[in-house]
């Protein structure tokens, strides 16, 4: 078994003291002012000889489309790596800053973003001087007692946590470990002020300390409707998480199968998710002239967003509103399995169908994969008008979608599979 080489290396992203932690609602005051754990950009290059792949995780709560096209183009000038060969993503902790847009949701704060860039191309960039000759493999698990749908009490959860081991070909020993499953980071408490990555920092910690010498990595699945069974617990309960999840990735990794075949491509396809201007009109036009507000956002209109957002909707709408929202929907191939990228928080049936549909043996679904476009929900949410549906796009700042968008995206996943 021969062919494959793999470099890992990890950057430390830390904000400094006062940048704001997102993702917990309108807290503006919600700044950081200690540091429970630190942050990190995780990259893993793949080469078989012939092309070169990146896989990087990042713990930030979200990544804007633009700076991952930045990062992309330093790494495809200085490394002849492909930005088509690139796969960057978020694990979307809710304890750490954002590097995308949240309206009043959490600031940005530039200088800090310039350094996180910055960080994350270094990464790549040690990462691929790192290389050398492994063992590749993939495997499954199921680990159960962790996740629930926290949408639809019927709705699906996927349980299986999916694994890539790059090992010694000489002495076996794991060198680097990469877990892909689907679960929101909110652990930590709402009202907490301490940077943390959240269960994944955990995670990762334990499977380094039970493998010494070897790195860990996580990826965030689609995790738009999947909560922990228990949630805002706390440090023990990110403990908790990040024991039990680490845990079953070792006892997947133990069971690992090795693939001789060095094989790598990628593609990418454009999404062209669908928009409903016409909604978006209605309840802008319905709450600024009759101060009628739509269930799920009187917190939002006591907050001062609801007032923000439909000034600037109505104000898009007098224009030329866009019909459809255009995104990059990226896969990798990697020996006999494939990652899918996606730009956004999916909902579990997504990657269950595009799973389904795909034609290698592993298929991976990253979510807030080079970029974040907001949630794309079952077409049932915009029925009874969930959080997914209807109020996150105000945050986010996109129009909202109309009820097929999962369908397109999920024949955006199957097409850039079929293109590998």
């Amino acid at each position: 078994m021969s062919g494959w080489k793999a470099g890992f290396a990890q950057k430390q992203v830390t904000p400094p003291k006062g940048v704001a932690l997102a993702g917990y609602g309108l807290k503006p005051d919600r700044t950081a002012d200690a540091v429970l754990d630190d942050l990190f950009a995780r990259a893993v290059v793949l080469d078989n000889g012939t092309q070169r792949a990146v896989l990087c995780s990042v713990d930030v709560i979200s990544l804007s489309a633009a700076m991952v096209g930045s990062i992309r183009g330093r790494i495809e000038k200085d490394l002849k790596i492909p930005r088509e060969a690139i796969l960057i993503s978020a694990t979307h902790s809710h304890s750490a800053p954002t590097a995308s847009y949240f309206r009043m949701w959490g600031a940005m704060f530039p200088p800090y973003l310039r350094a996180l860039e910055n960080g994350i191309g270094d990464a790549i960039v040690e990462a691929a001087a790192n290389t050398k000759p492994v063992e590749l493999g993939f495997g499954e698990i199921e680990a159960k007692g962790v996740a629930m749908n926290r949408v639809h009490k019927d709705g699906p959860v996927d349980h299986t946590l999916r694994v890539m081991t790059a090992r010694d070909p000489g002495t076996k020993k794991p060198l680097v470990h990469v877990s892909n499953f689907a679960l929101h980071p909110v652990c930590m408490h709402p009202d907490t002020r301490y940077v943390s990555a959240d269960f994944p920092w955990r995670m990762v910690r334990d499977l380094e300390r039970a493998v010494p010498e070897m790195k860990a990595v996580y990826f965030q699945g689609a995790l738009g409707d999947i909560n922990p069974e228990r949630t805002f617990g706390g440090v023990d309960l990110a403990q908790d998480h990040g024991r039990m999840l680490a845990e079953c990735s070792r006892l997947a990794m133990e069971a690992v199968s090795f693939t001789a075949e060095a094989k790598l491509g990628f593609a990418q396809v454009t999404c062209e998710l669908p928009l409903d201007p016409e909604d978006a009109r209605r309840e802008a036009t319905e709450y600024i002239f009759q101060g009628k507000i739509r269930k799920h956002h009187e917190w939002l209109a006591a907050g001062g967003l609801m007032r923000e957002w439909a000034h600037e909707v109505l104000g898009l709408l007098a224009t030329n509103p866009p019909a459809k929202l255009s995104c990059e929907v990226h896969a990798l191939r990697i020996g006999d399995a494939a990652v899918v990228g996606l730009p956004g928080e999916i909902y579990t049936m997504i990657g269950q169908e595009i799973r389904k549909r795909s034609p290698f043996k592993h298929t991976w679904v990253v979510g807030f994969a080079n970029g974040n476009f907001g949630y794309v929900a079952e077409a049932r949410d915009y029925e009874i008008e969930t959080y997914a549906s209807h109020v996150t796009p105000k945050i986010y700042g996109y129009l909202p979608f109309k009820p097929n968008a999962w369908e397109v995206m999920v024949e955006a996943g199957v097409a850039a599979l079929k293109k590998l």
